[in-house]
Order: C-alpha cells, then sequence, then structure tokens
C-alpha cells in the first residue's frame, strides 16, 4: 500500500510539465495594482541572462541640399551592449504521507483526488505559493518604478537601472502643497513641468496611449488630494483637463483622481509595510508605452526545460528531495523587472 501511495505522486498527473501547466493556466486572483496595469510585458527567454542594445535614438535635423545632387549620409547609432542577469524565486511546500493516509480505503482514484487537492491547496490557497510568487513579483514591480529593486530582506540590491546604465538619479521632485492656494495654479504647473521631464527622458518612444501615473503614500496623497489648489479646482470642475476630479479606480479606501494630466493613486501596500511607499513620499512614472517595462522569464533550472522558453512560473518535483514519507514541491520563478528608460522616473516628496 505504501508503494500505490508513492505511485500516485510519480504519475502524470504529479510530472514537472503537467504541474507548470497547470500553474499557469490556473491563476488566482491576487490584489496588485502594478501587476494589474499590464505595463510589464512578459517574455520569455532561453537563458538566465538578456542582452539588449541601448541606442541614443535621438532625432536630428536634416541639412538642405542641391537638387539632383548627393543627400546628407545617416549616421548610425551607437549601441551600447548591455547584459542583465535573471533571479531564482524558489519556495517548497511538503506533503507528509499521513496527510493522505486517511483517504486509502476509497482507492486509487480517491488517493488521486486527495494528493491533488492538498498539493494544489498548498500552492494556490490564499496563503499558498503562488500567492507569495505574485506577492514577491509586486515587490519587484514596485522597485523597478523606482529604479531599484532590493531583495526580500531589503538591504541586498538586485538591480539598480541607474548603476547599470552608467547614470545618476534624477533629484527627488518636492510639492510644497502647504502653500498652493489655487490662485496661480501652481500644483498645475509644477505637474506640467514634471511631465515634460519625462517626456524628454523617454525620446525614442511612442506615448500615444502613455499614462503618467504617481503612486503615493498616504500622508502624500492626502495632501494632494486636499490641498487648497486641488479643493478649488473640483469646486469649479476643473481637474484634469477642464474635468470633475475623476476616481478611475475602487479599491476600498484607496482612490485615485486625476490632476494636472496625472493620476495620483493611493496605493495601498501590505500591513507590514514592506511592499508600500513610504507615507509621505510618491513614485512618478509612465504606464501604457509600449516596450518601457518588461518582464523576461528564464526557464526553471531542470532538464525537463533544458533548451526551452521560460515560462512565468514553474511546479517542479526534485527527484532528490523525495523521501518514503514525504514529497517536496517547488514553485518556482526566474524573473527580470526591467525598464529601459528609468530616468524618466521620479522620487516626490512634499513640504
Amino acid at each position: 500500500m505504501p508503494d500505490l501511495t508513492m505511485d500516485i505522486f510519480n504519475g502524470d498527473a504529479f510530472s514537472n510539465v503537467t504541474m507548470t501547466n497547470y500553474v499557469n493556466t490556473n491563476v488566482p486572483f491576487q490584489p496588485s495594482f502594478l501587476g494589474s496595469l499590464g505595463m510589464f510585458n512578459a517574455e520569455g527567454v532561453y537563458s538566465t541572462q538578456v542582452a539588449f542594445d541601448d541606442e541614443d535614438g535621438a532625432l536630428t535635423l536634416i541639412s538642405a541640399t542641391e537638387r539632383g545632387g548627393p543627400a546628407e549620409q545617416s549616421q548610425n547609432t551607437k549601441g551600447t551592449l548591455r547584459v542583465l542577469s535573471t533571479v531564482r524565486l524558489a519556495r517548497e511546500a511538503v506533503i507528509k504521507a499521513d496527510e493522505v493516509a486517511g483517504v486509502r480505503v476509497l482507492g486509487t482514484a480517491g488517493q488521486l483526488q486527495t494528493a491533488e487537492r492538498l498539493v494544489y491547496k498548498r500552492v494556490e490557497g490564499p496563503v499558498g505559493l503562488r500567492a507569495a510568487l505574485e506577492y514577491t513579483k509586486e515587490y519587484h514591480r514596485l522597485g523597478a518604478i523606482d529604479g531599484i529593486v532590493y531583495d526580500a530582506n531589503g538591504t541586498k540590491v538586485l538591480w539598480d537601472y541607474f548603476v547599470h546604465y552608467g547614470v545618476a538619479r534624477p533629484a527627488a521632485v518636492n510639492f510644497a502643497f502647504s502653500s498652493y492656494t489655487g490662485e496661480d495654479r501652481a500644483f498645475g504647473k509644477a505637474c506640467t513641468a514634471l511631465r515634460r521631464l519625462a517626456t524628454k527622458a523617454l525620446n525614442g518612444f511612442p506615448l500615444t496611449a502613455a499614462m503618467p501615473i504617481a503612486l503615493c503614500g498616504d500622508g502624500f496623497y492626502d495632501d494632494a488630494w486636499s490641498n487648497k489648489e486641488t479643493a478649488k479646482a473640483a469646486q469649479v470642475a476643473a481637474t484634469g483637463n477642464l474635468q470633475a476630479p475623476e476616481l478611475i479606480s475602487r479599491n476600498e479606501a484607496f482612490d485615485s483622481f486625476k490632476y494636472g494630466g496625472i493620476v495620483w493613486v493611493n496605493y495601498r501596500g501590505s500591513d507590514d509595510g514592506k511592499v508600500a511607499i513610504p507615507t509621505d513620499e510618491a513614485r512618478f512614472f509612465y504606464a501604457g508605452v509600449p516596450g518601457l517595462f518588461n518582464e523576461y522569464n528564464a526557464p526553471a533550472d531542470t532538464w525537463d526545460f533544458v533548451n526551452t522558453e521560460g515560462l512565468p512560473v514553474y511546479m517542479l518535483q526534485r527527484p532528490e528531495n523525495q523521501t518514503s514519507s514525504r514529497r517536496t514541491f517547488e514553485v518556482q520563478a526566474n524573473p527580470l523587472q526591467l525598464c529601459l528608460r528609468p530616468l524618466h522616473m521620479r522620487r516626490l516628496t512634499k513640504s
């Protein structure tokens, strides 16, 4: 009978490929504002490193030439080859034989169904492996819009885009909410100046569907919404492009509004503050720009997936981790969250 139980886990239902297909098609709902924007285009790669050319593709003026004469020669742009590595995110869940033993009288089919429920509960449950993985990816995305992504301990740097590109982080932009009176539209002017800086940094990217967003901590958002200029604009229906205050999301107590051409979002972070924005700060970036933010996924580090295109998540049974009394299941992802133009992003402060 013990052999029968272990054979269940050796069958097709629990093969690495079958389980990986399951976790990539049965995705549980996970609150994730940045993930929900769909701005991190997911792409599979075949190795753990991603190489790309950084080109200064700025447009230049064409000089007038004589008709019939030689045309001005186009100059090749100078590209710099840059390489970044993916990181491995993996966590295990253990199923003990005693957890399946209670249904032996039901036969093989009953054992299989119970084993599947146990495994996928550990994977897809509210505090399961998949939820933890999506939580970690949101943490990485939050770092990506700030230009630097940290590991789970909050100190080890995984990717610093400014260092990688060899550029200095721009100074934070301060919004003096306490001084805004609504008479000179100082808040709106500051928003316009901020968008101009970002637009220049995004030279070469299509901005037709671009959406400037500021993810705000609680204190910053409260002042952005309640300062005298915003309050007056709301009263005269002049918020945004001559529109009344526009709530673009319904996230319980965490709202959003548009002013000065920017969507101001009260970001709802984790209760422990690990995945959050400091209360008196905000993070400014552009969404809706094709190719600006990307997520590259490398294949899992097992023979089953050698020379295959990477997937967003894998579910594995490593033979070396299995025993006669328990089975170990691993959920793994190998992502790289990348921003191609970190200079367009800004940290925002208030006074």
